[in-house]
């Protein structure tokens, strides 16, 4: 059991966020995808996406193994950006900083993969872990990423509306039946590794819901303990299950034509996203990414954009609406 200590600071300091993005829940998707917990909920996506998988596909075991220390690509990814974004990031991650958690993971397991342990001055390493994992990512979250993002913005709301009206008691008191609140400790039951004693030492602590990872778990960087993040299982019905699998993915004829996530963004305006900002959210995409998608869009004549009272607006021309009919149903 690992027990976390706040003082009246970190009570102060307790902060609520919907993901750490898209490459994050990916890596977390890889727990969901053993044994059968929650087999009515997650049970039809397991068995599509084993299906699919082949021997490329075995580093993966490496970086997020069935039991703890992994190694913490999240981190050194840069959290909550868009997959690209955070690829490029751990590409230029300094080796000081990859080098940490080979070296964490050693200490925990002793013998490091031999793939991990090259990532911190070996590029083509780097760019290996990531073809694999962007190559996951497209067959097991990609499709459905839009309905999980949306599912995790509206559990974060859910839990701020707790703690507007009950309190950070009240708030720590119902994140999950495996986490435990008797002020001024929370007790985890989570994986025997992290068993022990935590002090926030006034840091304060960020909550944070995830789709897939269906246990809680700790996360910092382990070369800035200013961010200590608890991971909870986030509140996944099976008729939200439901939505997640059959309501969120672009047909593959208009992901192939104008690529997923550009389709995704015309979904999304059809859908009524009209900002920058909202479409960004929605996708788990940075704003940048957002209206480069957008100006290709209009270029091609699938939307239109005008300016009102300081915002920008999308809106889907009928082109666009046709292309919506005929591809996507």
């Amino acid at each position: 059991m690992l027990k976390i200590h706040f003082t009246p600071a970190d009570l102060a300091r307790v902060r609520l966020v919907p993901t750490l993005g898209a490459l994050a829940e990916t890596l977390f998707s890889l727990n969901a995808l053993r044994g059968r917990v929650e087999e009515p909920t997650f049970g039809a996506w397991r068995r599509r996406v084993r299906a699919g998988l082949d021997s490329r596909f075995s580093v993966l075991a490496d970086i997020t193994p069935g039991r703890r220390p992994c190694f913490d690509q999240t981190f050194l990814a840069r959290p909550d950006r868009d997959l690209s974004e955070s690829a490029g990031a751990f590409l230029v991650s300094p080796p000081r900083s990859v080098r940490a958690e080979p070296d964490f993971y050693a200490g925990r397991r002793g013998r490091v993969p031999d793939l991990l342990a090259g990532l911190a001055d070996a590029l083509s390493a780097r760019r290996e872990v990531l073809s694999t994992v962007e190559a996951y990512f497209h067959a097991a979250v990609g499709p459905h990423w839009r309905g999980i993002r949306a599912h995790l913005d509206a559990e974060r709301a859910q839990r701020g509306t707790i703690m507007l009206d009950r309190g950070v008691d009240g708030l720590l008191s119902s994140l999950h039946r495996t986490i435990r609140w008797t002020a001024p400790t929370l007790r985890i039951d989570c994986d025997p590794a992290l068993d022990g004693d935590l002090l926030l030492d006034g840091r304060g602590l960020v909550l944070m819901p995830s789709f897939f990872l269906r246990k809680p778990a700790v996360m910092h960087d382990a070369n800035d303990w200013a961010d200590c993040i608890l991971i909870y299982p986030a509140t996944v019905g099976l008729d939200q299950a439901a939505n997640v699998w059959t309501g969120d993915a672009p047909s593959g004829a208009l992901g192939n034509l104008l690529g997923r996530t550009r389709a995704s963004v015309l979904i999304a305006i059809a859908d009524g996203m009209p900002t920058t900002g909202a479409l960004a959210g929605r996708l788990g995409i940075s704003a940048a990414a957002v209206s480069q998608h957008t100006a290709v869009l209009r270029e091609a004549g699938l939307i239109t954009t005008r300016r009102h009272h300081g915002s920008v607006l999308h809106t889907p021309t009928q082109t666009g609406l046709t292309l919506l009919n005929r591809w996507h149903g």
